[in-house]
């Protein structure tokens, strides 16, 4: 019921800024745009890589959308697995899903509000993720694999370094936490790159 009501939502808000917007004469190939993020954290007793490829569509000049696939190798010599008596182990596991996003260039130059020689774009995003992990990443007796679905929030900035790349942090929060999430419960920091 609550993720009909996410889903409502965000169908209405998109319905909504839709419209206001003129469309530009740019091509289907101008419009199209590649990117992604990477992730990485290496430690003695801890590894962490994501990889996250996506491609998109501009709408209009400031509103994209697009489409992802997400892959993330865990790695910890120091799990903890056992909420019932203190156990460590080694364990390793493979997380993969997908997401659909959307996100609106609030503003398109922040130099243009504050002319302090800052060139970069503020913008909002709404995304909608499913992720496949193993349940004992959460539980060390649970079998076989779920989905886990999240539907993130969010806004960042946008650094332009060409006509059309750019450098992009993004800073999420998930709407949908539960115990077995597997973002746990701080805001979700992503760094990634569009061309």
């Amino acid at each position: 019921m609550k993720m009909k009501i996410r889903f409502y939502i965000f169908t209405f808000c998109a319905v909504m800024i839709f419209p206001t917007f003129a469309q530009s004469n740019l091509s289907f190939r101008d419009r199209l745009f590649f990117g992604g993020n990477l992730g990485l954290t290496v430690s003695n007793s801890y590894t962490d890589i994501e990889l996250s490829p996506h491609a998109g569509y501009y709408i209009t000049p400031r509103w994209s959308a697009a489409v992802g696939i997400t892959y993330e190798y865990y790695n910890n010599r120091f799990h903890f697995i056992n909420p019932y008596t203190v156990r460590f182990e080694r364990y390793e596991t493979h997380i993969w899903g997908s997401r659909l996003f959307t996100n609106y260039v609030i503003v398109n130059d922040v130099n243009d509000w504050i002319p302090l020689g800052f060139n970069f774009r503020i913008f909002a995003h709404v995304e909608y993720e499913a992720l496949n992990y193993e349940k004992r990443f959460f539980s060390y007796y649970a079998k076989g694999r779920e989905w886990h679905h999240s539907f993130l929030v969010g806004g960042g900035l946008r650094f332009p370094a060409g006509r059309r790349s750019s450098m992009n942090l993004t800073i999420l929060w998930n709407l949908n936490s539960t115990l077995n999430n597997v973002y746990g419960n701080g805001p979700i920091i992503r760094i990634g790159y569009n061309f």
